[in-house]
């Protein structure tokens, strides 16, 4: 019997991290609209940022006050790594980023109408990338607002299952650089396996499964 051939257990220690465009996935990474938000507002300017000062975000990371800041934890040079994730994420995620300056331009439009006047007028202004995936509504003070269809933006090019993946890897303790901050680039834990998975993947299920029934 051959080591493939034996119903095996995966290890306790094996992490199975989900990562959106190599980023940890938080549930604002899952929701197109505030992926949206957090790719334009805070992936990529904290990566700017890293390449252009990588020396400010690694003080800022030796300070204990600075922990759950905007600065990219890795100790040695990812610099060019950073770069690369960069340009990818611009350009593999331009859909999103769009929908992103749709966001704020519906935010502009909104706040520069009268309060308490009627919005209907209002829905052929709203941005193209928006057309469709809004309500707008009067707020409880009568200001002019939006609510999104969060089912239809799920069905729609703004959700891209091809940005999840997952990262395996062993662990011997419990540390590791700050995850809302901190991109989870390629050798960032030594012999770490990426999965270009969704996470809807049955073959992830049987994974989980792993740690209880041999397979």
């Amino acid at each position: 019997m051959t080591l493939g051939d034996r119903p095996m257990l995966l290890r306790a220690n094996v992490v199975m991290e989900p990562l959106v465009d190599s980023w940890y996935a938080w549930p604002q990474l899952i929701s197109p609209a505030t992926a949206a938000r957090n790719v334009a507002k805070k992936h990529l300017p904290i990566m700017r940022s890293y390449v252009q000062a990588r020396a400010v975000h690694v003080a800022a990371c030796q300070n204990p006050k600075m922990k759950g800041g905007p600065f990219i934890d890795y100790p040695d040079d990812r610099t060019q790594e950073v770069k690369a994730l960069l340009l990818q994420t611009s350009e593999s995620r331009a859909e999103l980023l769009a929908l992103s300056q749709a966001i704020d331009e519906l935010n502009q439009l909104l706040a520069a109408h009268p309060p308490g006047a009627p919005v209907e007028s209002l829905y052929g202004r709203v941005p193209d990338a928006l057309k469709g995936y809004v309500e707008l509504v009067s707020d409880a003070h009568n200001r002019p607002s939006f609510r999104l269809f969060e089912p239809l933006l799920y069905r729609s090019k703004y959700y891209d299952k091809r940005a999840q993946s997952v990262s395996l890897w062993l662990t011997h303790h419990h540390e590791r650089p700050f995850v809302l901050s901190t991109p989870r680039l390629p050798a960032l834990h030594p012999g770490s396996l990426h999965l270009p998975l969704s996470f809807d993947s049955e073959a992830l299920d049987a994974l989980g499964r792993m740690r209880f029934e041999p397979s």
